[in-house]
């Protein structure tokens, strides 16, 4: 109860921050990065917390560790569809269009792409023990290719010169920007944790259902 009102307080606080700064150099509609930004770092935040989770599972054998990565993932996709919707608005306001192939969208966009896939693949068995050593092993991986997406694609040769993204606007300006975005980041990085929490919680209601119906 404390945690969630603690954090409620620091999100609405985070965003009354957001919108009394004032623009950041080279941004239009500058408030919108500091929801986009840490709605992305959070995606990246649970996709390898997701693969902990999958990988404690193989070690441990413990349905707990295998709902948390499934829960952790879930929750990433998730911010990781608003991060997208909140770039193109941002794009189609500094760029003149919602796409444009900048290196990060493409890169989200082919991270977003590959959980739906994997999702797709858990359920493709109904093997509880099968589903579970499969996505552990999806999970890990996801989380490789979300890194490759995320953060090495735009660095690479010829594709890093197609970027329209500014460099180091927020997080290398005035400290006032860079204390806004990382007051942001931490805010939603727990707000990810609470709602993976909750997610958990309901998947283990879920699977004690499961489990009585089969007594």
């Amino acid at each position: 109860m404390i945690f969630n009102i603690v954090l409620g307080v620091w999100i609405t606080t985070g965003i009354i921050i957001g919108f009394s700064l004032p623009p950041a150099k080279n941004l239009v509609l500058p408030p919108i990065m500091y929801f986009h930004v840490p709605m992305a770092v959070a995606m990246a935040v649970s996709f390898l917390i997701a693969a902990w989770y999958g990988g404690a599972w193989l070690r441990t054998r413990r349905v707990h560790h295998d709902i948390l990565s499934y829960s952790f993932a879930e929750v990433g996709a998730i911010c990781g569809l608003i991060a997208t919707a909140s770039g193109s608005i941002w794009a189609r306001v500094n760029w003149g269009d919602y796409w444009n192939w900048d290196p990060q969208q493409v890169g989200i966009v082919a991270t977003l792409l590959t959980y739906g896939a994997l999702f797709s693949l858990r359920s493709a068995t109904d093997d509880d023990d099968k589903q579970r050593n499969l996505w552990a092993v999806y999970a890990i991986f996801g989380a490789v290719a979300a890194i490759f997406w995320l953060f090495i694609y735009r660095h690479l040769p010829g594709v890093r010169l197609n970027t329209a993204h500014p460099s180091g606007t927020l997080s290398g300006s005035e400290p006032i920007f860079r204390f806004a975005l990382w007051f942001n980041v931490a805010g939603y990085v727990m707000l990810l944790v609470r709602l993976a929490q909750l997610r958990a919680r309901l998947e283990r209601a879920n699977q004690y259902l499961k489990d009585l119906s089969w007594t």
